[in-house]
């Protein structure tokens, strides 16, 4: 898949903790770029750095030496939807949160409810856009977060964990929207923990105590293998998501498989193809 221009370039950014020198680095010489029009999944065990390079990306903390750079004409360049939905949530009702930010940026009126509509119904919460915020469901509060974000028309849309403090079905929403926005072509950056939610990614990023220990395709982290047979996946220790290990459990039993499959409906279809 080809992709539009370097938004933003990583080089040899490391970070520490400005409150003790002896602090051990929490990002070690990080060089990454992020290409536009671009789904790029951020994946690490807890305390390898990922939330922290979430931050040094959108330029929330400074970085401790190196450089990151942004080529993006919009403004803002980047919007991030953090962990805890609560967080970012700041106006009493639906309506009121969605357009804090575009207020703060002096959109004018006609314009800014206009936009505040558009996200809403992007994210299929127009049907509530009076509602108090207090009587939303945490799937229902990311939602508005992702919303908020979409109106001021980034140009990256970076997902902190979004969905880790969510029920399966939040998670799955969030997970849909995200992808119908990358299918308009909003550039995405996804940061998580949980290895089924790698699928929808062009490339991914595997951070490893501060350093990249992996940037590729996601099929080859969970099928590549080297000379000992070893997947970087299983070398790094993640557990791959339950359509890789059917794969994968096929393959050890003997069945060639036509192509090696990240999503359930890929699976489907290379399983149906054997019946």
């Amino acid at each position: 898949m080809n992709f539009g221009d370097d938004l933003i370039k990583l080089e040899h950014v490391s970070f520490t903790h400005p409150s003790s020198e002896d602090a051990p680095a929490i990002i070690k010489d990080v060089d990454l770029t992020i290409h536009r029009g671009e789904w790029v999944a951020v994946v690490g065990t807890n305390g390898s750095g990922k939330s922290t390079l979430a931050k040094l990306i959108a330029k929330l903390t400074p970085v401790s030496s190196g450089e990151v750079r942004f080529n993006i004409p919009e403004q803002p360049p980047i919007q991030l939807i953090f962990q805890n939905p609560d967080m970012q949530v700041i106006g009493e009702t639906v309506f009121e949160d969605v357009c804090f930010g575009m207020e703060n940026y002096g959109i004018a009126e006609a314009e800014m409810r206009q936009r505040a509509l558009t996200a809403l119904r992007k994210v299929g919460l127009e049907a509530m856009t009076d509602s108090p915020v207090s009587q939303l469901s945490g799937g229902q509060k990311q939602l508005l977060s992702i919303a908020s974000c979409l109106c001021m028309n980034p140009a990256v849309l970076l997902f902190d964990e979004a969905t880790s403090m969510l029920d399966p079905r939040s998670r799955h929403n969030i997970v849909q929207v995200a992808q119908e926005l990358h299918g308009e072509g909003k550039t995405i950056v996804w940061i998580t923990q949980w290895m089924d939610e790698l699928a929808w990614a062009d490339r991914m990023v595997v951070l490893d105590q501060g350093r990249v220990a992996y940037n590729g395709s996601t099929r080859d982290f969970f099928y590549l293998t080297d000379e000992q047979s070893q997947s970087c996946c299983d070398r790094l220790g993640f557990i791959p998501p339950y359509t890789v290990q059917v794969a994968l459990s096929l393959i050890n039993k003997g069945l060639k498989l036509a192509s090696m499959p990240v999503t359930p409906a890929e699976l489907g279809k290379i399983v149906s193809l054997h019946l």
